[in-house]
């Protein structure tokens, strides 16, 4: 049987063709492919001619050399066999299709997934965000709050604020007996030899050009706050050359900010009738204080819990963690200015009557005003010293005011309207920004030196530490240091 095989084509007994593994069954004789006769003995364990009990372990493998199938019958013509070729390529075209389809479809559900995944990311980052932001705004006003008994927190009254305000007045006022002025402060001849040692025009945005409101850190002048005619208000460290924090939210132009000294806060106030008080560190806004019209000119008062406000002819004193206002009081006409004494117990108010008045807080009364000026009071400054206060007016003057007298000691006369007045920390020396930024010395009213690198109008002059620099800004958009 197995000669028989080998020189004759064997078929197999299931499917008549040309076995590719032959075997064969012991048990009928007949020849099988090995696969079909595999499935057949998975389902049945007999063999299929006779019926007979058989196992894939009986069958018996033959080795036949490997025939090549005979062509079926229906492809012995060339047309034929064209036929069955153009068959075969549309077999293969619908599957080409049908497998373009699927990896469509397969491409779609994973960008699908991805648009998912990527939503979920974004909620989660904005939620962590703001859960950061609350922390962040949590902690930064903690350090201002007071809390009353059973961990609440006490409310802002004027009994309480007052007693704030004489404890600290009484504090500083006795710090300052004891003072003495820094070895480090710089001399005339220092001041003299300042020259500029830089300048940045891109703070603020060129289509609505312009800085107007300037602030240093009082514990670190290479920090420095701006606001501009852009709306917007932001920190800058000037050494480094770094934007540390970008104030967006107001809806007109700046008209003052100031850094809290003694937390990582920074407070703006705008044309837009609001006052308010953002972190530097997430560059979110704390709180509003919200006024009827806009606000002129903003400070904080020493205790550091506390801003004064001016807006069209009132002013306001408001808790800055509450943004309850305490005080407020009414002038003549409307202020253009405003600023607290450095015991902050009085504040002076520039008018647009000429006129410099100033408010006791305790008795929420205007208890003085200084006539002199000619025109619409424009800045205000008090000397550390606590007995000499500064004005500028539209007049092209600034007035020298002693209030220990209540009088007028001395006029410095301009052919420009001056902005912007700064004393250095000790009281030596007074800044004035105007078409330039000029520096005088308190005792002598010499002028060591004057700047004239601006090409607008100065809205900001600060001394920095000792007196050892000078910060100025203008409406040319640029932030000028001296030193």
């Amino acid at each position: 049987r197995v000669k028989l095989v080998k020189k004759m084509a064997a078929y197999c007994a299931i499917s008549g063709e040309v076995p590719q593994e032959p075997v064969v069954s012991p048990v009928s004789g007949s020849v099988f492919e090995k696969r079909l006769i595999e499935k057949h003995l998975s389902t049945s364990p007999t063999d299929p001619i006779n019926g007979e009990p058989l196992t894939v372990a009986q069958l018996i493998a033959l080795k036949v050399p490997k025939a090549v199938r005979p062509r079926p019958p229906n492809a012995t013509s060339i047309p034929t066999i064209l036929k069955m070729f153009q068959d075969e390529w549309d077999s293969v075209m619908l599957e080409t299709f049908k497998m373009r389809q699927h990896v469509e479809t397969v491409r779609q559900e994973l960008s699908h997934a991805l648009y998912q995944h990527d939503a979920a990311c974004r909620v989660i980052a904005r939620l962590t965000r703001e859960r950061d932001q609350a922390r962040q705004a949590l902690a930064v006003l903690q350090p201002l709050a007071a809390s009353g008994a059973d961990g609440q927190a006490m409310e802002v009254d004027a009994e309480d604020a007052l007693s704030k305000i004489d404890a600290k007045a009484k504090e500083l006022n006795a710090g300052r007996k004891k003072r003495t002025k820094a070895a480090e402060l710089a001399t005339p001849d220092d001041i003299k030899g300042f020259t500029q040692k830089s300048s940045n025009s891109s703070l603020h945005s060129a289509s609505a050009a312009g800085i107007t409101a300037l602030d240093l850190h009082p514990a670190d002048s290479n920090i420095v706050a701006t606001g501009g005619v852009d709306k917007h208000a932001l920190v800058y460290n000037h050494v480094e050359e770094k934007i540390l924090a970008t104030f967006k939210g107001h809806s007109k132009k700046l008209t003052g900010v100031i850094l809290h000294p003694a937390t990582e806060v920074a407070i703006s106030s705008s044309l837009d009738a609001t006052v308010r008080v953002w972190s530097t560190q997430t560059a979110e806004p704390l709180c509003t204080i919200t006024h009827s019209k806009g606000v002129s000119g903003i400070s904080l008062h020493p205790t550091g819990e506390y801003v004064l406000s001016a807006s069209d002819k009132t002013w306001s004193f408001s808790d800055i963690r509450s943004t309850k206002t305490i005080y407020s009081g009414e002038a003549a006409d409307a202020l253009s200015s405003i600023c607290w004494h450095p015991d902050g117990v009085i504040f002076g108010a520039g008018t647009h009557d000429n006129l410099v008045r100033i408010w006791d807080i305790k008795q929420n009364s205007n208890i003085h005003n200084f006539e002199g000026h000619t025109g619409n009071v424009s800045a205000i400054a008090f000397s550390e010293n606590g007995y000499v206060l500064a004005t500028a007016a539209e007049d092209r003057t600034v007035r020298l005011w002693d209030l220990r007298k209540l009088s007028n000691f001395k006029i410095l006369e301009f052919d420009h309207q001056i902005h912007s007045l700064s004393f250095d920390y000790s009281g030596t020396y007074l800044a004035t920004g105007g078409a330039t930024v000029n520096v005088y010395q308190t005792k002598t009213w010499d002028m060591p030196n004057s700047f004239s690198e601006h090409s607008g109008p100065v809205t900001g002059v600060r001394f920095g530490k000792h007196a050892r620099s000078l910060v100025s800004v203008s409406l040319d958009r640029a932030l000028k240091v001296y030193a």
